[in-house]
């Protein structure tokens, strides 16, 4: 766990003790970068706005480090949640996104969701309707419209996803369909749509093993869950 406020850390390290995981904790993204040099982590919880080397560059060399290698699932912990904030947490190479304040049940699920691959229809329902309304009540702070445009956005991105995993899957092209998987993955995760986000994460660890003849059942059940994803957000699209 990274974060630069000891209170953050005592506070999410029980936590997850609660949970029943054990971790490390690192003030710093200098720190947290040597630590994973050392040794394997099962998941990285990263706070964006750190002084000096921020999240966002941390997670960005990580990636740099592990090039190619086994890939360390990176949650963000930030308190910005609008549309550009989101994109730049997966621009950055983040799996998941964490929200302050966060619940003791968010951070479950997600760990659930990138630890054991599992995820829970009726938690997951619940995660997403709160991060909407998360969403609806920062608009209603800054006085900007957030829920509309980022579902818009995910939804736009989503089925360009989908649309470059299904070409890429006939052309036999793995590097494009892993690329893709790991774009819709990224973007299903922070908005709580966990199901969806490890059927992709699935997807795209096969794609990067070449084995593309795994890939078409696994596609199939991957937008059955973005249909159902995208019918519970379309009341709420712009």
């Amino acid at each position: 766990m990274v974060d630069d406020h000891p209170v953050t850390r005592l506070v999410m390290t029980a936590q997850l003790a609660a949970l029943g995981h054990a971790a490390d904790t690192a003030d710093s993204g200098e720190t947290a970068l040597a630590a994973l040099a050392g040794q394997p982590y099962d998941a990285v919880l990263l706070d964006c706005e750190m002084p000096g080397l921020d999240g966002y560059e941390t997670c960005r060399r990580l990636r740099r480090l592990e090039d190619g290698a086994r890939r360390t699932p990176v949650i963000a912990l930030t308190a910005h949640t609008g549309a550009a904030d989101l994109e730049r947490c997966l621009a950055a190479g983040m799996d998941g996104h964490l929200a302050k304040p966060w619940r003791s049940e968010e951070l479950a699920a997600l760990l659930q969701r990138w630890l054991e691959g599992e995820a829970d229809p009726v938690a997951e329902a619940g995660i997403v309707e709160e991060r909407l309304e998360a969403l609806r009540r920062l608009g209603e702070k800054t006085g900007q419209e957030e829920l509309g445009p980022v579902i818009e956005c995910f939804l736009h991105q989503g089925a360009q996803d989908l649309q470059t995993i299904r070409g890429a899957l006939t052309r036999g092209d793995g590097a494009a369909l892993a690329a893709a998987a790991h774009s819709l993955a990224g973007s299903s995760g922070i908005l709580g749509a966990a199901g969806l986000a490890t059927g992709c994460a699935e997807l795209e660890e096969l794609a990067r093993r070449e084995d593309l003849l795994s890939c078409a059942p696994r596609l199939a059940s991957v937008e059955q869950a973005y249909q159902e994803i995208a019918r519970r957000l379309s009341p709420y699209r712009v």
